[in-house]
């Protein structure tokens, strides 16, 4: 019989000051957060003592890419050596159904926080290669936004 882990929850906190509960495993999917976990020993610290990881991203992304990532968190990782398809399951295609801004900032989530497979499920939803969009995005940064950081700490 196996034993289950009971669930630990990491406050995360928007720019706009929205928190947000997710798992252990569903933040491990960003990148950019597992690399803190990783570094900076988040691990060893009880989650209750922990304070809310900040994402410089608005409470509307960050609702989306955690949604997202939760969803898939018991996929393999993903591979970016292998080929690409077209495909797109129902169940993303219906998510990322959102207005072309929200999309867009949800590429740039996914890419500033390393969400690989949401960018390329994204690049797919817009019918480009990811270099291209890449390409795109820096353009864009040049002219406004900066890349977002993570802040966290120890209470």
């Amino acid at each position: 019989m196996q034993v289950e882990e009971p669930v630990i929850l990491y406050k995360l906190r928007s720019t706009d000051g929205q928190r947000f509960l997710a798992d252990r495993r569903t933040i491990g999917m960003i990148g950019r957060i597992e690399d803190l976990f990783r570094n900076a020993g988040l691990d060893l610290i009880p989650a209750d003592q922990l304070q809310p990881i900040q994402l410089e991203i608005p409470a509307t992304v960050m609702r989306k890419v955690i949604e997202w990532c939760d969803h898939h968190k018991h996929d393999p990782p993903y591979d970016e050596s292998e080929p690409e398809t077209n495909d797109i399951p129902d169940w993303d295609a219906s998510f990322l159904m959102v207005r072309h801004n929200m999309l867009f900032d949800i590429i740039r989530a996914a890419r500033d926080f390393t969400v690989p497979g949401l960018f390329a499920m994204c690049c797919r939803v817009v019918g480009q290669n990811p270099r291209e969009i890449i390409d795109g995005l820096v353009n864009d940064e040049e002219e406004e936004q900066p890349v977002y950081p993570v802040v966290a700490a120890a209470a």
